[in-house]
């Protein structure tokens, strides 16, 4: 695969973002597969954070360690990130008078390194123009260093900032600057040939699919509590709530954002809530409500390594057995996990389906590596598909009898369900062991024929999750297992016909039978995963007794790349 990387790096709150963001948006309308991921520190301002674009013609999905080029706000990305630079990259720097220490030198002198001083506040202080102009300028030496039109730029700006006369004017004037600087010297990257078929697909974030997956799926509410990394997708539906109509409201706290969602739930209306893993702890309690009063619920978690804050604005898969077992006592449940912007989209149709036709919450995990990264996807126009599941409506609540809500006796666990104010008998819904009309009623027979009830349910779901995604030949030497991101760096290395992967999109209730059968064929299992037990490898030994070969494992918050996949897989 022929790919470019750009990597710019800075203090929070000096337009690093700004600057990936636009080259983004501009390589993808001029035929490029771009792939944008985002590191920061928690704190607010100050802190060093950067911005990576993968670009190619062929599809790219994760980043790779080394890059093209790195341009750096402040000298402290001279120190941090220089070691980042391929071998005859190129380095943009901002810092004047800069002197680089004897082994930085020596670094950029074996590997040919270019230097390119850009002198910023010169540039600006010629034009007249306020420091926040030079995300342009530094836009623009990028635009033109990689070649391509300043036309294209300046359309962009102008979609931005038309309305403001003086201030396109002047930021046409930085972009005219930055080419002209970039023309004075003789550095070029050279991209790959354009494809016409990326201008047609979405630049999008997961949290940004997600959402409208979320509305695409019918959900008409969302309950929510700021938290990284699921903040982005309450602010995403928040910003959009007047075209889509939907109800996004910010709770006091996430007792209460899961509460109103499993009211909204009980009533009728598909709704959810979003929350990393504190906030998760908050609601588990409600999530065994939800079990023993088997209502629907959609809780999105949204993963950051622990425990405690631990690195709140980083990336993690540590939280899966959390979602399989939180919750007081023993009830169904379904977790599923995405990878990427097309399946943020499209599983949340499954997450509320599933939620409904069974009668349990289901967790839907992501990750800061998805919820915040750029993904250039093609989501398909597929029609809605609702399935309510055994919902009664019309002249069939003429039919129904109190019992009939918790009735022990149905076949496969899943009851009829009525919604509140319908012409029908009254139940109770409540979080006391109950009887078939909900009922308090804690005899023994009673305990045990409900605790049967809800489980049988696991049989019935776990038949109808689909089977985990496999990429490869049949017969493999190296068999990979992983979930969730970790998808997007194996898909990009795997183009060895020895090598095969299987991912798993639905962790809970886990499927294990494909994978027996193909890991009795392959001379080496390889688990990856983002968190420091191996815990999807240890759902697998717990429900098939399989073990892995070799495990691959990453938990310092840096999402999983290429150059963990080379050194520790083939």
């Amino acid at each position: 695969m022929s790919r470019i990387s750009i990597k710019i790096v800075g203090a929070q709150g000096q337009g690093v973002n700004s600057v990936g963001e636009m080259c983004a948006k501009g390589l993808k309308r001029a035929g490029y597969c771009v792939f944008g991921e985002r590191e920061y520190m928690s704190v607010i301002m100050n802190g060093h954070s950067s911005y990576q674009l993968e670009i190619s013609n062929e599809k790219v999905r994760s980043t790779q360690e080394k890059v093209d080029v790195l341009v750096t706000f402040n000298h402290h990305g001279i120190k941090k990130d220089l070691k980042d630079i391929k071998e005859n990259g190129i380095l943009i720097h901002q810092t004047p008078q800069w002197k680089f220490g004897e082994e930085d030198q020596k670094f950029i002198d074996v590997n040919s390194i270019k230097v390119i001083y850009l002198p910023t506040e010169d540039i600006l202080k010629k034009l007249n123009a306020k420091p926040v102009l030079g995300n342009v300028l530094i836009t623009s030496v990028v635009w033109s260093l990689i070649e391509r039109s300043s036309d294209e730029l300046k359309e962009m700006v102008r979609e931005r900032f038309g309305h403001k006369k003086d201030l396109l004017a002047l930021n046409y004037l930085c972009i005219d600057e930055g080419v002209k600087f970039s023309g004075s010297g003789s550095e070029k990257v050279c991209l790959p040939e354009p494809d016409e078929k990326w201008k047609s697909q979405l630049l999008i974030t997961g949290s940004q699919a997600m959402g409208l997956g979320a509305i695409h799926a019918g959900c008409r509410a969302l309950f929510g509590y700021p938290m990284t990394p699921a903040s982005p997708l309450l602010t995403f539906l928040a910003e959009i709530q007047g075209e889509s109509k939907m109800l996004v409201k910010q709770a006091e706290d996430e007792i209460t954002a899961v509460q109103m969602m499993v009211g909204a739930m009980h009533a009728g209306t598909r709704a959810m809530t979003a929350t990393s893993g504190g906030g998760y702890d908050l609601m588990t309690e409600t999530i065994s409500l939800c079990g023993i009063s088997e209502t629907p619920a959609v809780i999105v978690l949204a993963q950051r390594p622990g425990p405690g804050t631990g690195l709140p604005t980083w990336t993690a898969q540590g939280d899966l057995l959390m979602a399989v077992s939180a919750g007081h006592g023993e009830f169904p449940r379904a977790v599923m996990s995405v990878s990427d912007a097309e399946d943020s989209f499209s599983l949340m149709m499954d997450a509320f389906n599933f939620s409904e036709e069974f009668q349990i919450p289901v967790t839907v995990l992501t990750e800061k590596q998805i919820a915040e990264s750029l993904f250039t996807t093609e989501i398909s126009d597929q029609k809605s598909v609702v399935r309510r599941g055994r919902l009664v409506e019309g002249d069939g609540l003429k039919l129904l009898r109190a019992t009939d809500r918790y009735d022990p006796d149905a076949p496969d666990g899943v009851s009829a369900r009525w919604l509140p104010g319908s012409d029908a008998p009254t139940y109770c819904a409540q979080s006391y062991e109950h009887n078939a009309d909900g009922s308090f009623d804690e005899s023994a027979e009673n305990a045990i024929a409900q605790a049967k009830k809800r489980m049988k349910k696991m049989e019935g779901l776990k038949r109808a999750l689909p089977e985990p995604e496999y990429f490869g030949s049949e017969n493999t030497d190296v068999l990979i297992v992983s979930w969730g991101s970790n998808k997007n760096a194996i898909l990009d290395l795997i183009e060895d016909e020895s090598v095969a992967y299987l991912h798993y999109t639905y962790l809970w209730p886990l499927k294990t039978e494909r994978l027996v059968e193909l890991a009795a064929k392959a001379k080496k299992t390889v688990l990856v995963e983002g968190n420091v037990q191996g815990q999807l490898g240890m759902l697998i030994k717990q429900e098939c007794g399989l073990e892995f070969n070799e495990r691959v494992l990453k938990f310092d918050g840096r999402a999983t790349g290429l150059s963990n996949l080379n050194l520790s897989v083939l």
